[in-house]
């Protein structure tokens, strides 16, 4: 009986994932999420809708030609060693590619609906999910697995990390937590429910250790370059806040500007004569801008009247996030 029960949960669990599988969507995946921007961002395309596409273009063109090379190699391997393709393994498969293709449009729709503080938890909940679907079929540690990367999705939005520490845990799951997991299910990790968390245990440590260690990195003091200026800027300093509104029903004065008036001293990096992105308050540590440590955005707007004028009244959250 004991035999029987055995032969039934291995042919439940009959799934696995080719080493290539593991290594290709892994690093792919990986990459994408710590080296997209160097290659998609606001200065090769500075037109909103362009650069939406040529993230949407890029990602679609590594997507699909990871897809079409591991599916060459699985059957190749496959027909190698004499064994087929399950019908369980090829429609998940179909789910995973789904699930990309979810991340790639998402991606795209955060340019025109906001919330691109999110892409990456986006990334690795999606990523979670995959794993999740995976290990149903698979072994159990795989589904753990799964759990614990959307846990790590979820966890680091709600905790409000800054866009530079979520682009990293998203690229270690990818390039490390996917081969690394597959590892640990070739080697039987978890057979049992104390080795499974303690498999876990050292999953979620070697995962973690890399992101944390990124972003505990100081930015390089801008005092130790040469050819750069330091604009420091006072207490009680102006700042203009223009402001270019796309919008059919309103327009704004291209000379109009919102006061901000400085509460902290604030010190920007100059190359140049322009800004490189760098700035700090207070004496703190350096930011960059495109790290989205400075985050400013409008949560609540009020239609008033006020002397018999309409008026708008608007609420605004302006914001540091910690590098840590």
């Amino acid at each position: 009986l004991e035999s029987i029960q055995s032969m039934l949960a291995t042919g439940h669990r009959s799934l696995y994932l080719e080493r290539h599988t593991l290594l290709l969507w892994g690093g792919v995946g990986g990459a994408l999420c710590a080296t997209t921007d160097l290659f998609i961002n606001n200065e090769i395309f500075p037109d909103l809708r362009q650069h939406a596409l040529a993230l949407l273009l890029w990602l679609t063109f590594w997507i699909v030609g990871t897809a079409w090379l591991d599916q060459g190699l699985t059957r190749r391997a496959r027909q190698e060693r004499e064994e087929t393709l399950p019908f369980a393994q090829a429609q998940i498969t179909r789910a995973w590619w789904m699930l990309m293709t979810m991340g790639a449009l998402g991606s795209c729709a955060m340019f025109f609906y906001g919330g691109g503080v999110m892409v990456f938890a986006l990334w690795t909940v999606l990523l979670g999910l995959g794993m999740y679907l995976f290990g149903l079929f698979s072994r159990p540690l795989t589904e753990w697995i799964g759990l614990a990367t959307i846990l790590l999705g979820a966890t680091g939005l709600a905790a409000g990390l800054p866009l530079q520490t979520t682009r990293w845990l998203a690229a270690a799951c990818f390039a490390i937590g996917m081969p690394l997991a597959g590892w640990m299910a070739a080697r039987n990790w978890g057979a049992t429910v104390p080795t499974r968390l303690w498999a876990l245990a050292v999953w979620l440590l070697l995962v973690l250790i890399p992101p944390l260690w990124f972003t505990q990195l100081p930015i390089a003091s801008p005092l130790s370059t040469s050819n750069v200026q330091i604009l420091k800027l006072p207490i009680g300093t102006l700042i203009p806040l223009k402001v270019d509104l796309e919008s059919v029903q309103m327009r704004i004065p291209a000379e109009a500007y919102l006061p901000l008036i400085l509460n902290q001293p604030l010190e920007v990096v100059m190359r140049d004569g322009k800004p490189d992105g760098r700035f700090r308050f207070d004496q703190t540590q350096w930011a960059k801008v495109k790290d989205g440590t400075l985050l400013l955005w409008l949560d609540r707007l009020t239609p008033q009247l006020e002397n018999g004028k309409p008026v708008i009244r608007a609420h605004a959250v302006f914001q540091i996030k910690e590098a840590r």
